[in-house]
């Protein structure tokens, strides 16, 4: 970077980092303001590794600029708050920086998994842990958040500096970092994708934000309704309690001041809010001398501009009060014309011509020693006991008014008793006044800008006027409702966004890997088929060879110019399936070499699909060799088993003479080494036979003869050849051929046959306990015969089973076995029954016995 180029680098850092800002904030969640993201944190360490730590102070002069312009006041506070923050936000570009550096190695291409992670890791939440202290450390400083608020802005701040650099950093290395053409296919691999996921993000945050405001202006709006309920029943109770008053006067014509008190009293006492209770009859000018002289030494008073009571002058009328509760308000209060006032005037006036209770302005109560807000409340009352028909009916046959002192402020804290005082603000305004009057609360309700929509107004209509009662949520309960949901919704999705972006440079750094390694493969590979001592050739679905390596060539004797293009058929006649030597893996076959003569293999095929066409493999090696030492070693074992066979036979016999006392008495311990010697002999005879059988059935010696046999008989006949052995073991045999048909015929050779099943039942005899039963099933199952042979033996151990039809097989090898045999008869019976075109198997339970079946295709 040159010298001229640093002021316009500086200049662009920090006009990104003011504009990203910007942008991250309008995602911030009210009233806490944090954002779930800050791109600037990012971007701020990009520049640091692109260009060095000359970038730093762009850094600090736009987080600096950044938050004086999103502070309430421009001021040294203010000033000394983005500073703090400033420099937290620098000194974690220069750690993050300084740390990539030295445990990545920047600058760097980030292709390889552990370098994406460590940069990620080390610039991210590691780095961020410093600006996420600094920056609410110097809120906490400066006293714009509490010592409890400190954790989880903290939190917060540090979640968003970690995100944003999740993501900014490499749509920032995208733009600017090189190699240009690695990082240019970023953009479309790495860059759209990563900003897709952002963008779909921020949309759910939104509706989710959305949502969560509805929700909480519908739970405050619910609550208001609520509010404005209770308010109403209470103005309510205050109107019975006049109307009661007003039936006191009507239904007796005499009312003295002591049956006023002993009514009113319980009313005032049972109606918090309720100030007093009054009597003010309707007197005329000509009736005061005679009401006064009730009053004791009261006269018809009035207060004048200083509050003092002077004697009312005369007027055509009065309303005075004439008996009130509390009674401790009489000094005060008794023969007060409350006529003379203007507001109370007009009240009492509407009252009397429309017969319905009338409430005055707001005023200030006399009452009180200090000035409260409050109202009064008449009722009319009329000599007839109900309302006149006309308004000059009304005016002639008024006696009175029944009056009710409230207290705003005891009346509306009552009747909203239940609700925290700190969770709303309350304004009342009287709105029948011009301009309106207010009669409770603030000039106006200091509300955030968010919250404006949680406001709700609505208006009372009583006693002739239009009170307009404004309900808002308090700053203490914005903070109690705050919720993180939107934030954690937004968090976590940009998160994932953040680690789809790590998963995309790491793929699209593999790729790159991938691609670099490719031209070495090529070359390594086409080397190794070069030089491979084994014939490899490849050729197609129709059979065309498409390429084959010098040991096929020299395998077949030919040049390797001749066998691309040359028809497989030529060198491989009896190949004309590939995919059935592919289901027979290894499989041997016959070759013709160029000379004429033949060529015994073997060939490994394997086969993949390019630009939508079938391929194969086919590895090729020469068996010519081992097919002769496999058959000298047949005909050895061929020719030593009948060498042995013969004298075992005599020895046999010899040895049955012995036993039989052909040669005269033996002694006892003679007779137990006769016996050895015959049952070995015996042991030495059927291996011979096994070996023979297996040498025979491997070379295809053994022709079976299958014809049709009657599989009931032959299971019958099984059972009593094995009757014998399984009497010698005390061991009962059982045959349950009930699902068989009466003429179920099978396709097999009987000799065979009955070897397979002399075998599987004399195996299940010999591991049978003594009075155990083994049993043999058999079913028909379609064109197929199922036999089973069950025994309740110690069954196989599972180290075993995967052996069980190998040559030479036993569960014990050990010298001190406790079961004979050679460990052929389960591989013949395997043998005999795949010749024979059907399969066998077996299952088996530790302690609970084994289970052997074979099927057979039916005649």
């Amino acid at each position: 970077m040159t010298e001229r180029s640093l002021p316009i680098k500086l200049l662009l850092l920090v006009l990104a980092y003011i504009l990203a800002g910007r942008l991250a904030l309008l995602l911030a969640i009210p009233p806490g303001f944090a954002t779930a993201i800050f791109p600037p944190m990012g971007i701020g360490l990009a520049a640091t590794l692109l260009w060095g730590y000359r970038l730093l102070p762009g850094v600090l002069i736009g987080s600096t600029l950044l938050n004086l312009s999103i502070a309430p006041a421009l001021d040294a506070g203010a000033l000394q708050i983005a500073l703090g923050i400033a420099s937290g936000s620098t000194l974690a570009c220069a750690l993050g920086a300084w740390l990539i550096r030295r445990h990545v190695g920047f600058p760097d291409s980030l292709t390889g998994e552990r370098s994406i992670f460590l940069t990620l890791l080390l610039g991210g939440p590691l780095a961020c842990l410093l600006s996420a202290g600094l920056g609410s450390g110097s809120l906490l400083f400066n006293g714009v958040i509490t010592a409890a608020q400190w954790p989880t802005s903290a939190w917060t701040w540090w979640v968003g500096d970690s995100i944003g650099v999740l993501i900014a950093l490499p749509l920032t290395l995208i733009v600017f970092a090189k190699p240009r053409a690695l990082w240019r296919n970023r953009l479309t691999s790495v860059g759209l994708p990563l900003l897709a996921g952002c963008a779909l993000v921020v949309l759910i945050f939104l509706r989710a934000s959305q949502v969560e405001q509805n929700e909480l202006r519908l739970r405050f709006h619910e609550q208001a309704k609520l509010m404005l309920a209770s308010i109403q029943l209470s103005l309510q109770q205050q109107a019975l309690a006049l109307r009661s008053i007003e039936r006191l006067f009507v239904a007796s014509e005499r009312v003295d001041r002591r049956d006023f008190t002993h009514f009113a009293r319980p009313l005032r006492s049972s109606l918090p809010g309720l100030h007093a209770l009054s009597w003010n009859p309707w007197i005329e000018a000509s009736e005061r001398a005679a009401f006064e002289q009730t009053l004791t030494g009261y006269p018809i008073r009035q207060r004048d501009s200083d509050g003092q009571l002077n004697p009312a002058p005369s007027r055509d009328f009065y309303v005075p009060i004439a008996f009130i509760e509390p009674v401790s308000d009489e000094s005060r209060t008794l023969g007060v014309d409350i006529y003379y006032d203007p507001i109370r005037r007009e009240a009492l006036d509407r009252a009397r011509d429309s017969g319905q209770l009338s409430m005055t302005a707001p005023i200030t109560l006399v009452q009180d020693d200090q000035p409260r807000p409050g109202m009064l409340v008449f009722q009319p009352v009329y000599q007839t006991g109900s309302v006149p028909p006309t308004v000059q009916a009304r005016r002639q046959q008024l006696r009175g008014f029944a009056v009710a002192v409230l207290r705003a402020n005891e009346l509306i804290r009552h009747s909203l008793a239940a609700y925290p005082e700190d969770g709303y603000q309350l304004q009342v305004l009287d709105m029948t006044s011009v301009p309106s009057v207010k009669l409770l609360g603030p000039e106006s309700l200091s509300l955030p800008t968010y919250a404006e929509s949680l406001t709700w107004r609505d208006t009372l209509k009583i006693g002739g006027r239009q009170l307009q009662i404004s309900i808002a949520p308090s700053e203490s309960f914005l903070l109690r409702q705050h919720s993180l949901q939107s934030w954690t919704v937004l968090a976590g999705g940009l998160l994932l966004c953040s680690l789809l972006g790590g998963f995309l440079l790491s793929i699209s750094g593999r790729a790159e890997q991938i691609r670099q390694q490719v031209r070495q493969r090529t070359l390594e590979l086409s080397a190794i088929l070069d030089h491979a001592a084994e014939s490899i050739l490849i050729f197609d679905d129709e059979g065309r060879i498409e390429r084959a390596n010098p040991a096929t060539a020299s395998l077949f004797g030919l040049d390797p110019a001749q066998l691309p293009g040359r028809a497989l058929a030529e060198l491989l006649p009896s190949l004309a399936e590939p995919d059935e030597a592919l289901r027979k893996q290894p499989s041997e076959l016959i070759g013709r070499h160029a000379e004429g003569h033949r060529l015994e293999l073997e060939i490994s095929l394997s086969q993949y699909e390019l630009a939508g066409q079938r391929r194969y493999i086919g590895v090729l090696r020469d068996i010519g060799q081992r097919k002769q030492i496999e058959r000298l070693k047949s005909e050895f074992v061929s020719t030593v088993s009948h060498e042995l066979r013969t004298p075992l036979t005599s020895i046999k016999g010899s040895l049955g003479l012995l036993a039989g006392g052909v040669a005269g008495p033996l002694p006892e311990a003679a007779v137990q080494l006769v016996q050895i010697a015959q049952s070995n002999s015996e042991r030495l005879i059927s291996l011979v036979n096994d070996i023979l059988d297996i040498e025979k059935l491997e070379s295809g010696q053994a022709g079976l003869h299958l014809e049709s046999l009657n599989l009931r008989h032959q299971l019958h006949q099984a059972l009593a050849h094995n009757q014998g052995y399984a009497d010698s073991f005390a061991v009962h045999l059982q045959l349950d051929d009930q699902h068989l048909p009466a003429d179920c015929r099978v396709n097999a050779d009987a000799l065979r046959l009955q070897q397979v099943l002399s075998n599987l039942i004399s195996n299940a005899v010999k591991f049978s306990p003594p009075g155990q039963t083994v049993e043999v099933r058999a079913r028909q199952e379609g064109h197929r015969v199922h036999v089973e042979v069950i025994d309740h033996g110690p069954g196989i151990d599972p180290d075993f089973q995967s052996r069980i039809f190998q040559k030479f097989a036993q569960a014990d090898s050990s010298d001190t076995r406790q079961q004979g045999g050679t460990g052929l008869g389960l591989s013949i019976c395997k043998t005999l029954i795949e010749r024979m075109h059907g399969q066998i198997g077996y299952t088996s339970s530790i302690g609970s016995g084994t289970t052997f079946h074979f099927d057979l295709p039916t005649d």
